[in-house]
């Protein structure tokens, strides 16, 4: 796969190397953060990391936007990518089943995730706002730009969702959907070279993720 993203730093091994860094140093943040469960102390830190890493990266290649995939409009065309969304999210919901049936055959009881309809609005703007938007900066654009320098774009793609699934494990969602879903985001983000791209796949499935918690709710209360 070709790429634009992160172009602009194969000339400079100084600032690749700094972009390389920041990508490590804000994970490894991030995955403390988590890991310590200091919530909401985690959910502001990730806020501040994001910014951190964005304005960093908007330095180190010396403000070529296109090279961090800052622009409204995928290589392909949006027609494109509402075609491809659909293929990735039959991908992702038959992983969320075959997961399912494992932990079921496995003994394990299925894990409940249920939301109040008069929580919906604070629940929309964190998962379906917030959350994409911080998550896809750190694991999609701080990550894949040194990366897709420095080993290529698939390896890079494999690397940000193993770290994409790991935040997740940390933080006791272990849904193979979030395993899955950072390898096609990140892959939807180099071929797209758009960070809006994965940001709004990213959207999309947390409110799939919300409406079924709301349905939960009902069904918990017996409709």
């Amino acid at each position: 796969m070709h790429t634009a993203i992160g172009q602009s730093l194969s000339s400079s091994r100084g600032r690749l190397a700094a972009a390389s860094t920041i990508a490590a140093l804000v994970v490894a943040a991030d995955l403390a953060l988590v890991w310590w469960n200091c919530f909401p102390l985690s959910t502001e830190g990730s806020y501040v990391l994001a910014l951190i890493a964005l304005v960093a990266n908007v330095w180190l290649v010396q403000g070529d936007l296109a090279s961090l995939g800052i622009r409204l409009t995928p290589l392909q065309g949006w027609w494109y990518w509402i075609r491809v969304s659909s293929l990735i999210g039959l991908i992702v919901a038959a992983s969320i089943v075959v997961g399912l049936g494992i932990l079921v055959l496995t003994g394990h009881n299925l894990p409940v995730y249920a939301t109040s309809p008069g929580h919906f609005g604070a629940a929309f703007l964190s998962m379906c706002v917030f959350a994409p938007v911080v998550e896809e900066t750190i694991y999609r654009l701080t990550v894949c730009i040194p990366l897709a320098v420095l080993i290529g774009p698939w390896k890079a793609i494999v690397v940000s969702g193993l770290a994409f699934g790991s935040v997740h494990q940390v933080a006791g969602i272990p849904s193979p959907e979030n395993l899955i879903g950072g390898f096609f985001l990140a892959w939807a983000y180099l071929k797209s070279e758009s960070i809006v791209v994965p940001v709004v796949l990213h959207a999309l499935g947390n409110l799939c993720a919300l409406a079924l918690q709301i349905a939960a709710w009902h069904w918990l209360r017996g409709g």
